[in-house]
């Protein structure tokens, strides 16, 4: 039993030209498209640049303010550290001030375990609860710092994207000249000064 490969027609150097010639077009189109791509004006649009907000630092990327991405992670990491910190020294004292009220109820219970903290036995119940109460109010004012923070960053990106096609070049001045006015009643001269503005 034979096995015959199927017939496969041979590039002649007329079809060879025409691939190339394809290939050439194809490429030559892609590269037209590619250009005509690039040369379009992308319009710069507030509402995406809100929208991105919500993510930190994304709608500052979005304007393309990237010296503005340290201030906000680095408010936003600052103060979720500090959230973070008060919130542990708050469960230190507040589980300490419940031990020593355990404590309290069932010292003569042979079977009760001490529950408190051999760092903080020198101090006095009333330091323990100051200290709850500093660490509690010092965490609602990091949680409100955050808050502010993350907030301030939505609302600089939407500044941004809102003024991110105002000119601020240095044709623009503005200031103060001295001027003369004609008075037309009587054509005296009036001194006076004028607001000047250059665009």
């Amino acid at each position: 039993m034979s096995y015959e490969l199927p017939h496969t027609p041979h590039l002649t150097p007329h079809t060879s030209y025409r691939f190339l010639l394809s290939a050439f077009c194809f490429l030559l189109f892609l590269n037209c498209n590619a250009q005509t791509d690039s040369t379009k004006v992308k319009y710069h649009n507030p509402k995406t640049a809100s929208w991105l907000a919500l993510i930190p630092g994304a709608g500052q990327i979005y304007n393309k303010k990237y010296w503005k991405l340290p201030i906000v992670y680095g408010g936003l990491g600052a103060t979720t550290y500090l959230i973070y910190r008060f919130q542990k020294e708050t469960s230190l004292y507040k589980k300490e001030f419940l031990a020593r009220s355990d404590y309290n109820d069932n010292k003569e219970n042979s079977d009760f375990i001490d529950k408190r903290n051999p760092e903080l036995e020198d101090r006095q119940d009333a330091y323990i609860l100051q200290q709850r109460d500093i660490n509690r109010r010092n965490m609602e004012i990091s949680i409100a710092a955050c808050t502010i923070v993350y907030f301030l960053s939505i609302l600089d990106a939407s500044v941004d994207a809102h003024l991110y096609y105002y000119d601020v070049s240095d044709n623009l001045a503005i200031g103060i000249k001295p001027k003369i006015n004609m008075d037309n009643s009587f054509g005296t001269p009036t001194p006076c000064l004028a607001l000047v503005l250059k665009f």
